[in-house]
């Protein structure tokens, strides 16, 4: 018997709403529902593979447990539960709390609202503040420069709106996210554009969104914070600023312009391969044309500077008065979550949370920051001997091997952890080195809500989407028969009723101010997912069961939110002059960018639409035949090398070397090599290049050229040599 359900695809974060085709209790087609009010069918490459993932024969239908030769067996995950509890309960009387650590990757977050109230609950129960995460490998400066900077306690302004908007290496049509909503991004930038919208695009590649931009900037890679200061430059000479609005809610201006003033269009242009006619024109274009905003991607973040550039964003929007105002409906406010009141006013700099708080860690003078704790020393917190020492690390969501950086260390780290634990689908690169890898269920056998998407407006100036839209999905298949996998979140719950520790659950809060208090889980018999998601949703300004009414999701737009007034006697000011991001800005403009002449291409990051880092890769209905990541060159650079597409290179940084397939990309910039990272494995499989792919992050070491603050090293623009290598 077929029938057709509607669910949230989450296979990554856009959380699109679909169809799926159930038969005998199987899936057999996902697509995107045409009469969802806000994705409108829109469903890409990977959620149309959703039902063959479910039925991936390299799916882990049971827990494994690595044996003393090596191999690993099946073992029930309630023992699994039972060994891996007792192990930790032997770390914390040996080691301490500090000996245990979590990683969150991407797609724990991806997986289901109530995983990360969970795991917070769990690290809190132990005593742990060992918890990492994704973020701070990825974009970490855009909060610790909203720390640094102040905020605005209203929201920007918004793409549905917008007459411009700058976007600095984001691809949204393929990155699904980044100054274009994240649902169905293709239409709402085709739309915006028959609107009227100047689309501004600073990348070193001629991007799939690049190509749809009114002035396309193609500079070198790593020029992006001289860049934007000669934007701001331009926009404070000419007096092209909103000076109203600067004067009343904004410090530190002068000090801007000083710190920016040597960033001539003239020099920046020459230094960064650009037309310095065309830096002016940005810079008129974005502050003419409001309502807009600019955001930067995962490229420019991973390249250097990432919390100079996304204060120097900060800076920029505010000079152009780019946020909401009194009277002005905000146009996604929480729905599942719990919303805060917006106020057309200015938040100072919380700097004392900016980084270098909370837990410190024993590497690099790095500390708890405000995206998280910094991933990037998680390796060295292993390996360095003494007090202090992380022992036991539960990766859950995420894939360290593939997706941290300097690869060969946080190899060796894995190694020598006295456990390991994998949370996952698959025996991933991380797994094969695990002491247990816990199998959990695939999305469609879960319930989910849509309150993971609404994230996304907190995350970042230019991310979110355009109404306040939710959705619940019940369950819609069983696992596969003879499977034993759980929910992600109850293998964390498992262990703590092991651990005889008690979990408080916390609802989901943008502001961080509760409206309601933490809620204990019952010990003895733990609760269902739904009964979850009504923990971390209490307080929100819809009720769950209210959107549970609406299966294939819909817009609440009631009660709708507006901007309140400045509370009288208000008095706070964002800061635009902070004095060190100012003296970092000054250091930049005395970089010589020119790199070694034995390193004479720069690697930079690129993302694919049909896998989300190291997820779908094994999929056949998502790889249509590519096993690997490509080495991205252009046609003159391959033939200046006398290399042809498909052949195999030696790719080597000043670190470590990778095994690498070139292919052509004639978007790209003379002298780059373009490849996605979180693909491939250890070296012992770089022979395997052709099936497994690449791993980038092996090129970069996380102890040189690391940024201060949130300690991520340089993971895109960096200086590698080419040279063909023939493979046995």
């Amino acid at each position: 018997m077929s029938r057709h359900a509607h669910t949230i695809c989450r296979a990554c974060h856009a959380g699109c709403g679909v169809i799926v085709e159930i038969e005998d209790g199987r899936p057999q087609s996902v697509r995107g529902d045409p009469n969802n009010p806000l994705y409108k069918g829109f469903c890409c490459i990977k959620g149309q593979n959703m039902a063959a993932s479910w039925a991936n024969s390299k799916r882990l239908l049971q827990s494994q447990k690595r044996q003393p030769d090596g191999r690993y067996s099946p073992i029930p995950v309630e023992q699994a539960m039972d060994e891996i509890a007792e192990r930790l309960q032997q770390i914390l009387a040996s080691r301490g709390t500090r000996a245990i650590a979590t990683y969150s990757g991407t797609m724990a977050t991806n997986a289901g609202a109530a995983n990360g109230a969970v795991t917070s609950a769990f690290l809190k129960a132990i005593g742990s503040r060992m918890g990492f995460n994704s973020n701070t490998i990825d974009q970490p400066g855009k909060f610790v420069a909203a720390a640094l900077f102040g905020g605005w306690m209203a929201p920007p302004q918004h793409f549905a709106q917008a007459r411009v908007a700058l976007l600095v290496g984001c691809n949204p049509l393929v990155a699904m996210s980044g100054g274009v909503p994240h649902t169905n991004p293709g239409r709402s930038l085709t739309d915006a554009l028959k609107r009227g919208l100047s689309l501004i695009v600073i990348d070193p590649r001629r991007s799939e969104t690049a190509r749809r931009a009114s002035v396309h900037l193609q500079p070198r890679p790593g020029e992006d914070v001289a860049i934007l200061a000669a934007l701001i430059r331009v926009i404070l000479d000419e007096e092209l600023h909103d000076a109203l609005f600067v004067d009343e809610h904004l410090d530190g201006v002068e000090a801007l312009r000083e710190a920016v003033a040597p960033f001539t269009p003239e020099r920046v242009a020459r230094r960064a391969d650009v037309a310095a006619a065309d830096l002016v024109a940005a810079a008129r274009i974005f502050a003419r044309n409001g309502p807009g905003v600019a955001t930067a991607g995962t490229g420019p973040n991973m390249s250097g500077h990432t919390t100079l550039l996304e204060y120097l964003l900060r800076c920029l929007n505010t000079i152009c008065g780019r946020w909401q105002r009194q009277g002005e409906q905000v146009i996604e406010p929480a729905t599942l979550g719990q919303p805060t009141q917006a106020r057309a006013q200015a938040m100072p700099p919380y700097t004392q949370y900016a980084y270098g708080f909370g837990e410190k860690l024993r590497v690099r003078d790095l500390a708890n920051t405000a995206a998280g704790m910094p991933t990037a020393a998680l390796a060295d917190e292993i390996l360095m001997p003494g007090q202090g020492q992380v022992r036991a690390l539960i990766s859950h969501g995420g894939n360290p091997v593939a997706a941290w950086p300097d690869q060969l260390k946080t190899i060796e780290a894995m190694k020598t952890l006295d456990l390991l634990v994998q949370i996952d689908t698959r025996m991933s690169a991380t797994a094969k080195l695990a002491d247990y890898v816990v199998a959990v269920k695939h999305p469609l056998e879960m319930p989910g809500i849509s309150l993971t998407q609404e994230y996304l407006s907190a995350y970042a100036v230019g991310f979110g989407t355009t109404a306040p839209y939710a959705q619940y999905t019940p369950a819609l298949v069983e696992p596969p028969a003879g499977a034993d996998v759980i929910d992600d979140w109850l293998f964390f719950y498992g262990l703590a009723q092991r651990m005889g520790v008690q979990l408080m659950i916390k609802p989901v809060s943008f502001s961080g101010t509760l409206r309601v208090p933490p809620q204990a889980i019952d010990m003895i018999e733990p609760p269902s997912t739904d009964e979850l998601f009504e923990m971390v949703t209490r307080g929100s300004r819809i009720a769950l069961a209210e959107v549970r009414q609406h299966p294939a999701g819909a817009i609440f737009p009631d009660p709708p939110v507006f901007v309140q007034a400045k509370e009288e006697g208000w008095q706070g000011r964002m800061n635009a002059g902070n004095a060190q991001m100012l003296v970092d800005l000054t250091d930049v403009g005395r970089e010589d960018p020119s790199g070694a002449e034995d390193l004479p291409f720069r690697l930079i990051s690129r993302r694919q639409m049909n896998v989300l880092n190291s997820v779908g890769q094994d999929n056949p209905g998502q790889h249509r035949g590519r096993t690997y990541n490509p080495a991205y060159l252009h046609p003159e650079d391959l033939a200046e090398l006398k290399l042809a597409a498909g052949d195999c290179v030696e790719i080597r940084s000043d670190h470590a070397s990778i095994v690498g397939i070139v292919e052509i990309d004639r978007n790209l910039r003379r002298g780059l090599v373009s490849m996605a990272h979180s693909w491939g494995e250890g070296p012992e499989r770089d022979h395997e290049v052709r099936e497994i792919g690449a791993n980038t992050g092996r090129l970069t070491s996380i102890d040189r050229e690391f940024e201060r603050y949130t300690g991520l090293p340089r993971m895109s623009n960096i200086p590698v040599a080419i040279k063909p290598l023939a493979l046995d």
